[in-house]
C-alpha cells in the first residue's frame, strides 16, 4: 500500500500527515510525502509604471528568494521524514517545482497511489471563490481516491 501525502508546512498539512501516518502505520504502508513550490514568477506581480505601462518582473531572477522558497520546501519535507522516522514508517520525499494543484495531481499519476491525503485551508465561500481551492482542485483532478483532512 502507498499513501502520497501532500505537505505545506501549514497546521492542516501536520495533521493530513499524522493521518497518513495513522492509516499507514497498521497496514505497513509506505508514504510519499510531497511538497509543491510555485515558480519565482508567480510571487512576482506585475506592476504600473507612472507612465501606465506594465512591467513585468518575470524575467528578473531572484536567486536568494528562490533559494530560500526551495529551503523552505525541503525543510518542510525534513520535518515530514522525521515524524514518520519517530512513527517508524517508511517515506520518501519529493520537492517539485509547479502550482501546487496541478503538480500535486501529476505526482499522483506517477506515483500511483492507493490514496492521496492532503490538509484543507479551510477558506471561507468568498476566499475560495476569488482563490480556488488547492484541495477542492484535487479532489477533482486526482486519478486516485483523495483524502482532505480538516
Amino acid at each position: 500500500m502507498k499513501l502520497l501525502v501532500a505537505l505545506d508546512g501549514s497546521a492542516a498539512s501536520d495533521q493530513a500527515l499524522a493521518k497518513a501516518i495513522e492509516i499507514a502505520k497498521p497496514a505497513q504502508a509506505k508514504l510519499v510525502l510531497m511538497t509543491a513550490i510555485e515558480p519565482l514568477p508567480s510571487y512576482m506581480p506585475s506592476v504600473i509604471m507612472p507612465t501606465g505601462d506594465w512591467l513585468t518582473l518575470d524575467n528578473l531572477p531572484d536567486s536568494e528568494f528562490s533559494n530560500r522558497v526551495v529551503q523552505r520546501g525541503q525543510e518542510t519535507l525534513d520535518r515530514g521524514q522525521k515524524t514518520c522516522s519517530d512513527h517508524q514508517v517508511e517515506c520518501q520525499t519529493r520537492l517539485e517545482i509547479g502550482a501546487p494543484r496541478e503538480v500535486i495531481c501529476a505526482v499522483a499519476r506517477q506515483e500511483q497511489p492507493d490514496i492521496l491525503v492532503m490538509g484543507s485551508r479551510g477558506l471561507g465561500s468568498l476566499e475560495r471563490l476569488v482563490l480556488g481551492s488547492v484541495s477542492d482542485y484535487v479532489v477533482h483532478n486526482a486519478t486516485c481516491p483523495v483524502l482532505v483532512v480538516r
